[in-house]
């Protein structure tokens, strides 16, 4: 390449740091030291990802970082243009006088606690758009205070639940007003706050078998009765009318933890169930932003005409897993009955972080925020693909790709002791839940969750040989 500030960026395979945070990186300091300079056009990510030898994506990921930092912008059609960011650089500090008392330490940048492989559902906060929200925050600081101070709305921020419910119009193919929005305090939340309105202690509630089993604690802890619902090929099984549960709390987007989405045919079989027994779906949509392969799936509460199907959103997934935000959709029927529910037990959602939110799903950067880390996780859920095909290449071991969602089950044998392979894991620095510890009736599925999103291609190489030594001695031990 003939371009002077590009000639000398050279990447190495080998580093620690990703490939395209190595590009970021360099044409970074490039943008800060004037090197290259406001107006420049950069390369074209595909005659550039030639000339450095990576995958386009990876040059896409690079250039959607200097964006999402403000270090440079897209012009639809034209290319990806370095910004006027004015002078950056902290200039030298002036020689210190003779005598004089020297400036006191400054505390060094925190940096995320990095999470240990492969631990699932988490997203990797290394990646997270610092400056962007930073922006939102101080905007709403300056421009609407009160908002940060005083709740205007016992449902939350309205302009926090405006810019989701035309994320759910775009996104999830669901047509609501943001009266049916309720800001929760995550997932949990939500639940909570259905089962408080809908149900009364002794009622049934239906879960799926395999499940969360955080969810499966609180339905209990609030004196509710269970009944477990088997997961196939097409997912979640219906309910039998010998239990007769109240109301079915549903993964259909993404059967957790097994992935996989669920048939449209027992979507509406659910469906069905529900307006004909006057019964409840609660449709848990954790991760549903994350499918690798086209759009995400059509949302369970889309279909439904009746206004049985109550939707919950997380914001702990796709964003941040310290906002502690979530939401809960409701039909227009359920607002009375969810209001005094909230008037009766509290709101509990942080008022902070909401009119920023909104504002950064307004602007847009929180859908460019999502495109990239599907670009990014993405290529680390080939790259788990390809580390499983190398280390574990054994006919007992199998594993589904969807093409979505956070983690990869890995199934194995069910006479192989999973806990006994996640406690070595454990013991030896690494996190892969045990499949049958999500399971209430039986133990008989036997598998590991292996995450993916939170871990570069090289940090799971790095712990992959450990991981495959413990599933092979378990798998002989089993024979």
């Amino acid at each position: 390449m003939s371009d002077p500030p590009f000639i000398g960026l050279n990447i190495d395979p080998d580093a620690d740091s990703a490939l395209f945070e190595q590009i970021y990186d360099a044409l970074r300091q490039r943008i800060v030291s004037g090197r290259i300079g406001a107006g420049r056009r950069l390369p074209p990510s595909r005659s550039f990802s030639e000339e450095l030898g990576v995958s386009r994506t990876t040059v896409v990921t690079a250039y959607d970082q200097l964006i999402a930092e403000g270090f440079a912008q897209g012009r639809a059609g034209s290319g990806v243009y370095v910004s006027d960011i004015g002078e950056v650089e902290i200039k030298p500090a002036r020689a210190a006088q003779p005598g004089a008392t020297p400036p006191p330490p400054q505390p060094a940048p925190l940096d995320p606690v990095p999470l240990r492989p492969f631990r699932p559902g988490r997203p990797d906060m290394r990646l997270f758009p610092h400056r962007q929200w930073g922006q939102c925050l101080a905007r709403a600081a300056r421009t609407a205070p009160h908002a940060l101070a005083v709740q205007s709305h016992p449902f939350g921020d309205v302009v926090l639940r405006t810019a989701i419910a035309d994320y759910l119009a775009e996104w999830r193919a669901m047509q609501v007003s943001p009266t049916q929005i309720l800001i929760t305090a995550g997932a949990s939340d939500a639940l909570e706050i259905c089962v408080r309105a809908l149900a009364e202690p002794g009622d049934v509630i239906a879960m799926e078998d395999p499940g969360y089993p955080v969810l499966r604690t609180l339905i209990q802890s609030l004196g509710m009765q269970t009944t477990w619902l088997d997961v196939d090929e097409s997912g979640a099984r219906l309910p039998t009318d010998e239990h007769a549960p109240l109301m079915s709390i549903l993964t259909p987007s993404s059967q957790f933890p097994l992935g996989g989405a669920m048939a449209l045919a027992r979507r509406r079989d659910f469906l069905n169930w529900s307006e004909k027994n006057a019964r409840w779906i609660v449709e848990d949509d954790y991760d549903s932003e994350f499918r690798y392969a086209g759009r995400p799936i059509r949302a369970l509460a889309g279909l439904d005409t009746q206004g049985r199907t109550l939707y919950i959103g997380s914001f702990s997934k796709v964003f941040s897993d310290t906002l502690r935000l979530g939401f809960l959709v409701m039909g227009q029927n359920l607002i009375p009955q969810i209001a005094a529910t909230l008037e009766r037990f509290g709101a509990k959602a942080s008022l902070v972080p909401q009119r920023p939110l909104g504002m950064f799903m307004q602007d847009g950067g929180f859908y460019r925020h999502i495109r990239r880390m599907r670009r990014i996780y993405a290529e680390r859920r080939r790259a788990l693909i390809g580390l499983l095909r190398e280390y574990l290449n054994d006919e007992r071991v199998h594993w589904r790709d969807h093409h979505g969602g956070m983690h990869l089950a890995v199934l194995l044998p069910p006479d192989c002791d999973d806990v006994k392979i996640a406690t070595r894991a454990a013991d030896a620095g690494l996190t892969c839940p045990a499949l049958s510890t999500y399971c209430a009736q039986t133990k008989s599925q036997r598998g590991l969750l292996l995450g993916f999103c939170s871990f570069s291609a090289d940090e799971m190489k790095t712990a992959m040989p450990d991981l495959a030594r413990f599933v092979t001695d378990a798998l002989n031990a089993a024979r």
